[in-house]
This record gives structure tokens, C-alpha cells and sequence, in this order.
């Protein structure tokens, strides 16, 4: 049985803004992975973020894509209301993909790149990600994910070397069938439908309740994402995975 790789959710939610530079900063010096979400500007510039929308996180509105690098700058992340914890950090503004890149050159860390691809179609992410993931020397310790599944097949057309694994929160029967035929190297899976074969080949999202986390350790999942990877690495720790 593997170790399961812990994954810090956007960042480390639990103790700054999510996807946040000091949220990845403290991630680079404590974590193992880590997963973060990527949309285009209007000017066709990768920018890490969640939503499609910059209402949720910034004190901004809008889409994305109807703003330019520039015009982002004007806004900055807010913290969460669901977490009085969250500190709000020194470094409060929307980030590129190139600058979060920077931070995770030098280290060893897995990251897990999302195109989010499912609603908005963004004409050539997947090429501007992948030269930018193979700028900054990581594409060997990333792996690109996205509910679309279209898209992950795209960057592997693109780098047949290159990890992608589809996103789902709907149950996928025969799943190491589904994945030979659609050349994927894992399954990102909701809770609800997480699967109890092909374990080496799934990553959960997003666990915080030690149950479950120690569900997935004992029976040795691929990864795993959480909102507080410190408290997951502690309970691997003690039940020995």
C-alpha cells in the first residue's frame, strides 16, 4: 500500500485566503502537494482562481475573462466570512498562473494544475498552461485535472508524458476500463462516489473530517485534497500510511 499524497486544497484555506501567495508561500515550505484552479483574462492570461467569477473571493465583480491582467489589479482577495481564522496575509492580490509557478520552481512539490473548462471554454488554456507549466521546469510533478474531459485528453494529445486525470462527481462504472480508454493516469472523485477498487488510481476531493481521511489513508488512495493539510499530515502520521 502507497502513501497517500495530501494535497492542500487552493492553497491552505484553513489559515489564509485561498489561493492566496502567502497560502501557497507556507504550503512551498510545509506541504507535499497542492491544488490550485486556473481561468483565462481577456487578455488571454492564465489567472489562479476557483470561481468563474470574481464575486466569491475579491472584492470585485465580474468574469474573469471580461477582465484583462491589468484591469484585475484593481481588486483584491477578501477572506472568507465561514472562516473568522483565515488570515487575510500581506499579499492580497489576484494572482497569475506565472507567479504561483514561481513560488513551487524550486521544490519537490506534486502539483495539481485545474483547468476549469466545464462551463467557460477558453480558447488555448491548455496550450498557455502547458508551455507555462514546461517554462518553469514542472511539468514531471504536475498533474493537469478538469471536469472536462475533453480538455485533460487535449494536453495529452499535446505532452503524451504529461499526468492528467478527469474530474467527477458522478459515479464512473468500469473505471480502469473508462480510464485505459481515455488514457488517464487517475480519477479525481467526490466523496460520494469515491471507489472502493482501483484505490492507487483515485484522488479524493475536498476531506476534512478525520473519518474520512483515515478511510482514505488505511486503504491506501492515491491523494487526497483537504482545506488543512497539516491536520491530514498528523493522522497519516499516526495510523502509519
Amino acid at each position: 500500500m502507497g502513501k497517500t499524497t495530501i494535497f492542500g486544497h487552493r492553497g491552505v484555506p484553513r489559515k489564509y485566503i485561498e489561493n492566496s501567495i502567502d497560502g501557497f508561500e507556507y504550503i512551498a515550505q510545509k506541504g507535499e502537494a497542492v491544488e490550485f484552479d486556473v481561468h483565462l483574462t481577456k487578455d488571454f492570461q492564465p489567472i489562479v482562481m476557483h470561481d468563474e467569477k470574481i464575486d466569491r473571493t475579491t472584492n470585485g465583480h465580474g468574469y474573469i475573462r471580461d477582465y484583462t491582467v491589468a484591469e484585475l489589479a484593481q481588486f483584491h482577495l477578501m477572506p472568507d466570512l465561514q472562516r473568522p481564522q483565515q488570515r487575510q496575509g500581506k499579499q492580497s492580490a489576484i494572482q497569475t498562473l506565472e507567479r504561483v509557478l514561481q513560488i513551487f520552481q524550486k521544490t519537490d512539490l506534486m502539483l495539481n494544475i485545474e483547468l476549469k473548462t466545464e462551463n467557460i471554454q477558453y480558447p488555448g488554456i491548455e496550450t498557455l498552461v502547458l508551455e507555462a507549466v514546461h517554462r518553469f521546469d514542472l511539468a514531471e510533478q504536475t498533474v493537469f485535472s478538469s471536469a472536462n474531459l475533453g480538455s485533460v485528453k487535449r494536453i495529452g494529445r499535446l505532452d503524451e508524458r504529461q499526468q492528467i486525470a478527469l474530474i467527477s462527481e458522478t459515479p464512473i462504472s468500469r473505471p480502469l476500463d473508462f480510464m485505459v480508454r481515455n488514457q488517464l493516469d487517475a480519477l479525481h472523485l467526490k466523496r460520494s462516489v469515491m471507489l472502493n477498487e482501483v484505490t492507487n488510481r483515485q484522488r479524493i476531493w475536498t476531506i476534512d473530517d478525520t473519518p474520512t481521511l483515515k478511510q482514505i489513508f488505511e486503504r491506501g488512495y492515491e491523494g487526497v485534497f483537504t482545506d488543512d493539510f497539516e491536520n491530514a499530515h498528523a493522522l497519516r502520521q499516526a495510523i502509519g500510511n
